[in-house]
């Protein structure tokens, strides 16, 4: 009996030791520490662990008991909030920290009535913790910053689906230290609420029932069932008596065997949530695979509901279009579709609210610069898991270089077209001219009279001018002499000796500038031509008359030339024509103009590794057209003989013009096998035309 009493009185003088060091560390003794009065070891074991994942974790002491009454919302005891509460407004030390300064009942109040945030509000909270950063550590109390971190933590901490996002969001905020001991706090506090649950006899302190008793609204909070647990469903109250702390006590008994019960229930629902949980989560690595597929694609991917609003914007749609994916989710689709197209759209959204697919629908679209683009658009429906059609998927692609290509091989046709015609009506213009003038030949020496040979030398003259006016009228001169030196302002007078007697004729007045007589190396019979074409479409503009103005000179500025500059004051070239005027093909005039003289004239001038340039204005007093032509001193004729054949900017140069479309334009000989040239299609030189266009 004596070694028994023994015995008995160590363990109670290790429990009382025990329980001294516990009132002072909180300045009061928890019932919690009271349980075990048979065994001291498990309290003494209880202890340690309460101090070292709680205690004296390095955490702030007002944020350990802030936290700890915020996930204790969530327990069905209410000894832990009660309790904890306590500690947190005075009865007793904060996290068993004397120096820590309790809360008033006024500031605790808020946390009280907090709840679990879910959907926008909790991604309103996991944006906030993301945005934080490790500096903004600890929060102020009762701040949106602690608000968003308390979320996060008790996501955690009650596993919920969103766990994992919460535990990300919280690694933005701790580095990883702090992190492991909010961790640590946290198992502290589950064990703490477990411990409470398996415990029903547990019961508040003198000091709480008062609290309790003597502010209903505290009571209010504090005895109110918890509205978030980890299933996320709302139980029923435990008790709707606020006023008798013995009444909801009683109540916690009689619920425990219910609880017990739920137990099993619980643990499946769990399950099912981790499965779904699982779910959720091949599903976004899906989502985010086919999100990746999307985002590298080259073509155009968008989405838009049925109203055209778009919804989604693909990295290629900002490379085509110049719009960011924020300025255009959110807009109507009608932005990029010019004004003209807009009830193509209409036709489109028809289609889709029907669930039929459009296929390779090619249309214009506009781009943030205003650039209109050739695309090609497959539209499919997007439906709901009903079957229901909620949006559109737009697959678009640019399909620009295909139709300049294809315009391209249209415009190659029609110059190798218009080179066959040419060589047809050379040939049926040039024999009877050759004719005409082998019997000329022949009447020469038959005519004696001084006037009859007069007129003899006037006839052949003009015939040489129509030749001359026939080449011209075809466009097309074919270059047999080499390049030479020669002087633009020789070739220059000698059009106006050609051209004077009509411009005389139709009232216009030529004034000539030839301030330069420089030599550079060209092509004579191409320069002619380039001159030619521009004087002729100068007439053409003045049919009323006028004032033909003709200059060279030489350049003033960087690189050194010949500046050639032919001016009117016709009627002038509107300014919507004026990109084109330099297309083969492309005139403005009704009844005259094969539309290919400014076309070989450009080809001739870059050819010799110069350039062309054209305005023209149209206003009442102020008309007129000016074209400057720059010749180079060294023309690629000059540095690299007659095998140059492009020039430096990349376009086609005169050869290539010349073997396209005037194979043959020059007079056609009598003999049999030049009649056979003539007449014979454009050859493989002439095709090459296409790759160069």
């Amino acid at each position: 009996m004596v070694a028994g009493e023994s015995v008995t009185s160590k363990r109670r003088k290790m429990t009382t030791q025990l329980e001294s060091r516990i009132a002072a560390r909180f300045g009061v003794l928890p019932n919690f520490f009271r349980l075990t009065t048979d065994d001291s070891k498990i309290t003494e074991n209880l202890w340690e662990f309460a101090q070292f994942a709680y205690l004296d974790n390095p955490l702030p002491s007002l944020l350990k008991e802030r936290l700890f009454v915020y996930l204790s919302l969530f327990c069905k005891v209410r000894y832990c909030i009660a309790r904890h509460l306590g500690f947190l407004i005075g009865l007793g030390h904060p996290a068993g920290d004397p120096q820590c300064p309790p809360q008033t009942l006024d500031e605790v109040l808020p946390l009280l009535r907090g709840n679990l945030p879910f959907n926008s509000d909790l991604d309103q909270a996991l944006a906030l913790c993301e945005g934080l950063g490790m500096g903004s550590f600890p929060p102020e109390p009762d701040s949106a910053q602690e608000g968003a971190i308390f979320a996060c933590a008790a996501h955690v901490f009650l596993r919920t689906p969103d766990a994992s996002r919460a535990l990300h969001a919280l690694k933005c905020v701790f580095d990883e230290k702090t992190l492991e001991y909010t961790k640590l706090l946290l198992a502290f506090i589950r064990t703490a609420h477990y411990w409470t649950e398996i415990h029903p006899a547990l019961v508040l302190e003198d000091d709480i029932n008062q609290l309790l008793a003597t502010h209903e609204a505290i009571a209010a909070c504090v005895l109110a069932d918890p509205d978030a647990l980890p299933d996320n469903k709302l139980a029923h109250l435990i008790s709707e008596d606020l006023t008798s702390l013995r009444d909801l006590n009683e109540r916690h008994l009689r619920l425990e065997q219910d609880y017990e019960l739920l137990g099993t229930e619980h643990q499946r629902t769990e399950n099912r949530l981790f499965e779904r949980e699982q779910m959720l989560e091949d599903s976004s690595k899906r989502l985010g695979e086919l999100a990746a597929i999307v985002e590298s694609s080259d073509d155009v991917i968008v989405s838009k509901d049925l109203n055209g609003i778009i919804k989604s914007w693909n990295a290629a749609a900002v490379r085509l279009f110049g719009y960011s994916a924020e300025e255009m989710i959110g807009t109507s689709i009608l932005k990029l579709i010019p004004e003209d197209l807009h009830s193509d759209e209409k036709t489109i959204m028809e289609n889709i609210r029907a669930g039929r697919r459009v296929d390779h629908f090619e249309t214009v679209r506009r781009t943030k610069s205003g650039q209109l683009l050739d695309v090609s658009l497959t539209i499919s429906p997007i439906k709901d898991e009903h079957g229901r059609v909620i949006g559109a998927s737009k697959i678009l692609r640019d399909v620009s270089t295909r139709k300049r290509i294809e315009q391209a091989l249209l415009q190659a046709e029609k110059i190798a077209a218009t080179g066959r015609m040419a060589a047809t009506i050379a040939h049926e213009i040039n024999n009877p001219l050759e004719a005409v003038m082998n019997l000329m030949y022949l009447l020469r020496p038959m005519i004696a009279d001084p006037a009859g040979i007069s007129y003899f030398e006037s006839v052949e003259a003009e015939l040489g001018r129509v030749s001359h006016i026939a080449k011209q009228t075809l466009g097309y001169y074919r270059e047999h002499a080499a390049a030479s030196s020669a002087s633009i302002g020789e070739i220059v007078l000698h059009a106006i000796t050609i051209y004077e007697p009509r411009c005389t004729a139709t009232g216009i007045e030529i004034q000539k500038a030839i301030n330069s007589s420089r030599k550079i190396v060209l092509r004579r019979g191409e320069m002619m031509q380039v001159v030619s074409n521009l004087v002729m479409n100068s007439i053409y503009a003045m049919q009323a008359g006028g004032v033909l103005s003709i200059s060279v000179e030489e350049a003033v500025k960087s690189p050194d030339g010949i500046v050639l500059t032919i001016q009117d004051n016709g009627v002038g070239i509107e300014e919507s024509d004026l990109p084109r005027v330099f297309e083969a093909f492309f005139t403005t005039r009704a009844t005259v103009g094969t539309g290919i003289g400014l076309f070989v004239a450009k080809q001739f001038v870059e050819g010799h590794g110069g350039k062309i340039e054209i305005e023209s204005r149209q206003n009442v007093e102020d008309h007129g057209t000016t074209v400057r032509v720059f010749l180079p001193i060294s023309t690629e004729y000059d540095s690299s003989g007659e095998g140059a054949r492009q020039g430096s900017n990349g376009q086609l140069n005169a050869e290539d013009v010349r073997a396209s479309v005037s194979t043959t334009a020059a007079p056609v000989p009598n003999s049999a096998k030049n009649e056979d040239e003539a007449n014979a299609a454009p050859g493989p030189r002439q095709i090459r035309l296409i790759g160069a266009i």
